[in-house]
């Protein structure tokens, strides 16, 4: 019996070691974060491109900040060529393994929006030449693996005309690690609306409130998690984390003096899975589902 404890003991040692070891493996040396960004459209129509110029990328933990990658010249790239799932590399480097709560984007003070006409102005980007476009959200880096986060950055919510008249770009991207995010395709019934957009909200969050006329540097539809513009009748909500929500179809009256979209009404409609009427989408880790959303916006 005295035998049989004392190896149950070197046993339990032996399991306990590995354990431990096994877990500071994930927490120390160096692990590959690569970055990717993705966009939603504006609303202005006469809006032809948002162009960020970036130098810099960096990772916020614990304090402190650890660089991703430099480039040799800053990377200049229009944000709206970027939706319904496609991305900008915004490249890759180790970096010490642990938690994580913020990606940064350095600019060079260089980004700009562009219109139909071919005119420019300045986008502001509040400490972007400094210390840089904060995109909050945890994730970890594990030794020896690598890690790919998409940065959100949804232009309807970011990309405000200030009351001086200028452009900025809000703080209010969010954070995903790619691995385990589902896609949802959807197709909306049949109707005459100039736009719609459909908005994600995880589950209980949305009330009408959402559709008020907002405070000035602020949006509508301010706590959706996504959004995608209908097109012949189509829309993808790419990056979706797992999770439960409801999706509001969203009418836009097209104001041609103005060259922008305005608000008309919202709704719920009926959401339509494998012929099944749902009440909320229960989204589950990588899952690439196709869905119909009946509305009517009478």
């Amino acid at each position: 019996m005295k035998t049989r404890n004392i190896l149950f003991t070197v046993l339990s040692l032996i399991t306990l070691t590995a354990f431990l070891y096994s877990c500071d493996s994930e927490v120390s040396g160096t692990g590959t974060a690569g970055v990717k960004i993705t966009d939603a459209a504006v609303d202005a129509e006469n809006i032809s491109g948002v162009y960020l110029s970036v130098s810099e990328v960096t990772a916020q933990g614990d304090g402190e900040v650890r660089t991703i990658t430099v480039f040799d010249e800053p990377r200049l790239f229009n944000l709206m060529d970027y939706q319904n799932g496609d991305t900008y590399d915004l490249g890759e480097g180790e970096i010490d393994a642990g938690i994580y709560s913020e990606i940064r984007l350095i600019t060079d003070g260089n980004s700009y929006v562009e219109f139909d006409d071919g005119s420019t102005e300045p986008l502001n980007i509040p400490s972007g030449t400094s210390s840089g476009y904060k995109i909050k959200g945890d994730y970890q880096i594990s030794a020896n693996s690598r890690t790919n986060l998409i940065v959100d950055v949804d232009l309807r919510k970011a990309f405000v005309l200030t009351g001086e008249g200028t452009y900025k770009l809000r703080p209010t991207a969010r954070l995903i690690n790619e691995q385990g995010t589902a896609t949802i395709s959807g197709l909306l019934s049949a109707n005459a609306e100039d736009r719609v957009i459909v908005y994600a909200y995880s589950k209980g969050t949305y009330t009408a409130e959402e559709a008020a006329e907002p405070a000035e540097g602020e949006s509508r539809f301010e706590n959706s998690v996504n959004s995608a513009v209908v097109t012949n009748g189509s829309f993808t909500l790419a990056f979706m984390e797992p999770g439960e929500y409801d999706l509001i179809a969203v009418a836009y009256t097209e104001n041609e003096t103005e060259n922008t979209y305005e608000f008309k009404t919202a709704t719920h409609g009926e959401l339509m899975l494998d012929g099944s009427v749902l009440d909320i989408l229960d989204l589950e880790a990588n899952a690439d589902i196709s869905i119909l959303l009946n509305v009517s916006f009478e």
